[in-house]
């Protein structure tokens, strides 16, 4: 049976900083957006530009419900394992997903810290097949370099299993 780990607290921390700036970047937009149809700057002809605006309000209102909602329910759900033969990775907030990654099919492995995870002390690892990438998020960076030297060693390992038997 698997051991899923769940993520430590600075990774909730992480995940509403970078919420609070997509709220506020989306803020602009939406606000900007909002002002020019209540005020009709470039588009004045546009008919019921005021109940356009309202609508475009309510809908930064649901995006930004949805952005403080949903750090909180990506945190619980978000569950990482890694063990001999497969990385598993179960996330999401709305969709439940479900990432399995045979260590046989690993063709490469990047570690990534951006600067609000490098200020939160967190890091990602990257795992890329032929089929595709997945990513190991929200990781104590500590870990996130621990993990990516075990994987580089399993794929080394497979890799001269292969070698010899061919």
């Amino acid at each position: 049976m698997k051991e899923y780990k769940k993520l430590e607290k600075n990774a909730l921390k992480y995940m509403y900083v970078i919420s609070g700036i997509g709220i506020v970047v989306y803020g602009v937009i939406f606000l900007g957006i909002a002002a020019n149809l209540w005020f009709g700057w470039f588009f004045p002809g546009i008919p019921h530009r005021r109940i356009v605006a309202g609508i475009v309000l309510a809908l930064y209102a649901v995006l930004t419900v949805t952005k403080l909602v949903s750090p909180k329910i990506l945190y619980h759900w978000y569950r990482y394992a890694i063990n001999e033969e497969e990385i598993n990775i179960r996330s999401g907030v709305f969709v439940k997903k479900t990432a399995i990654v045979p260590i046989e099919r690993v063709q490469k492995i990047e570690m990534s810290r951006g600067p609000v995870e490098r200020r939160y002390g967190l890091a990602s690892v990257s795992v890329v097949t032929a089929g595709g990438d997945v990513d190991v998020q929200y990781l104590p960076a500590a870990e996130a370099e621990e993990i990516a030297a075990s994987l580089k060693r399993k794929v080394s390992r497979i890799a001269r299993g292969r070698e010899v038997q061919a």
